[in-house]
């Protein structure tokens, strides 16, 4: 598989209800694997990225993300680049959040080792500053 197809496949992966996406990052993603977004602290490791993603639906609710791929491509040192759309949506279809993101993916064993999305931050900015605890979100810490 290539690398490509590796990111297509985990992206395609995150397309159900938040609270199931942290066994599909255990499955999809190195032990020691980096998630990085823009203007954020990085999550470091597969702990660490699944429990960023379990808070995220304290401010969401228990949503759906669709990755709506624009471009993509593969450089001869197998970095993945993308364009998408990610689109967050209650399981019954209302938007909650578009967010323009340009991702950088690098694969070692076929699994997600560093996944960095540059996005405009402020609509989840906006969404996190309602969480009574928004330093939890950063430090995984409640």
């Amino acid at each position: 598989m290539s690398n490509e197809a590796v990111v297509r496949a985990f992206l395609e992966g995150l397309e159900q209800p938040i609270s199931k996406v942290p066994d599909h990052l255990r499955r999809s993603m190195t032990e020691d694997a980096v998630w990085g977004n823009s203007g954020f602290p990085p999550a470091v490791g597969l702990q660490d990225i699944a429990s960023k993603h379990e808070m995220s639906a304290e401010v969401f609710g228990d949503y759906v993300l669709t990755a709506e791929i624009l471009h993509i491509a593969e450089g001869a040192d197998g970095v993945v680049f993308t364009e998408r759309m990610d689109v967050g949506r209650t399981q019954e279809g209302e938007e909650l959040l578009t967010v323009p993101v340009t991702g950088v993916f690098e694969v070692r064993d076929g699994k997600i080792a560093r996944w960095t999305d540059y996005f405009d931050p402020r609509g989840l900015l906006n969404a996190l500053s309602a969480l009574p605890d928004v330093e939890a979100y950063f430090t995984g810490k409640k």
